[in-house]
């Protein structure tokens, strides 16, 4: 069995992945022009690793739908990390491709899944995609492409589900992003399906001419796998975006992070981890900027005493204002009438989003899920 891969940017080689002598060897072609990684520029010396690259298992799935492929698939390729690449790596997420290039062919359209009650269609979407799913995420996950009715564009999507531990995930996330908007936080377009079970998210990797973007998280841009999503602090991802993002982008990065985490706090979201932030760049990250605002939940709804995914000021604590205030001076640069300004933005897109909640037209459970979800915010950082 050929133990490797090619790697592929914006459907151009780029490169050989193999695994030889105990260790994850990459070699650029002689003619490369463009990066995998910002952290692995072109060179002709080989990049090795005993573990994978980062920024190759940046979009491996996880949890359930890794399961689903391994037990799919275990007959024709062997299921470990360059046989998962060499499956799924012609569909992965993002402009770094696996093995060969395929185009896209199925096609559905966004008001089905929007507006379908089956109770099932996860599943069978499940079965139709799982193959082209690289991407990250416990969370049951899926990518496909969708005929936006309203836009008149063929569009790339990430649908998400739930399982029975997190019941009413998407409607959890949901208005935790809707609050992000409120926030006035950068986020992709998203939507949710009319039985409340599905979360839907347009891609933000590829532009409005289909184009892919680059992009990496925290994870890679910290040299961790994404095993290790939970090390490290906020501190170092705001060092790394004052290292990476273009310097007319950089300021405004530090402040929308920064807000970013002020509304993780008063969300109670304590999985703001490495893999949810990240950077998105055309070419090389000259043109480098923090990437939009996603995967925020209130955690502490199924895990009552949850604590924030990193550290901060050394700790992990629901922090108090003087830690904010020190974080956003002597961190972020931010002067204190902009700390002052991002409290107030976050603290009265709380109170906005509580108030659509209140008038949203649901079920009784549906109502008390969201009154605990309200219940569980904060409107203050305390």
């Amino acid at each position: 069995m050929r133990n490797e891969t090619s790697v592929f940017v914006h459907k151009t080689p780029s490169g050989t992945l193999k695994f030889e002598d105990g260790q994850f060897v990459f070699n650029y072609t002689h003619d490369a022009t463009e990066v995998v990684s910002v952290t692995m520029p072109i060179r002709s010396a080989s990049w090795n690793s005993k573990a994978l690259h980062p920024i190759f298992q940046m979009n491996m799935p996880e949890g359930a739908l890794k399961e689903a492929i391994k037990e799919h698939f275990a007959k024709i390729e062997r299921m470990d990390e360059l046989g998962m690449l060499k499956l799924i790596g012609p569909y992965m997420l993002g402009r770094v491709k696996f093995e060969k290039i395929v185009e896209e062919s199925q096609t559905l359209a966004l008001e089905d899944i929007l507006q379908s009650h089956k109770q099932n269609l996860f599943d069978e979407l499940m079965e139709r995609f799982a193959i082209r799913s690289g991407v990250s995420g416990v969370q049951p996950k899926l990518l496909l492409s969708a005929h936006n009715k309203t836009t008149m564009r063929f569009e790339h999507f990430i649908v998400k589900s739930w399982e029975s531990s997190y019941p009413n995930l998407a409607l959890n996330e949901y208005f935790c992003m809707r609050a992000c908007q409120h926030a006035n936080l950068p986020t992709p377009q998203f939507y949710m399906s009319e039985d409340y079970s599905m979360f839907i998210m347009k891609r933000f990797d590829i532009d409005e001419e289909g184009n892919y973007l680059g992009f990496e998280d925290m994870c890679v841009l910290t040299a961790r796998g994404s095993q290790d999503k939970y090390e490290g602090s906020y501190e170092e991802c705001a060092r790394v975006i004052k290292d990476v993002v273009s310097p007319n982008q950089r300021r405004e990065a530090l402040k929308l992070f920064f807000k970013a985490l002020v509304m993780n706090h008063l969300l109670k979201n304590g999985d703001a981890h490495l893999k949810n932030f990240g950077i998105l760049y055309k070419k090389d990250f000259q043109d480098s900027a923090l990437a939009p605002i996603y995967d925020v939940i209130t955690t502490t709804l199924y895990i009552k005493n949850d604590i924030p995914a990193l550290k901060m000021s050394g700790g992990k604590v629901w922090w108090k204002a003087k830690t904010y205030a020190t974080f956003a001076k002597q961190t972020c640069q931010l002067a204190h009438k902009e700390y002052e300004t991002i409290l107030v933005e976050c603290e009265h897109a709380i109170i906005t989003t509580k108030e659509e909640m209140a008038h949203f037209k649901g079920d009784a459970p549906t109502m008390q899920f969201l009154q605990e979800l309200g219940a569980c915010w904060s409107q203050t950082i305390g």
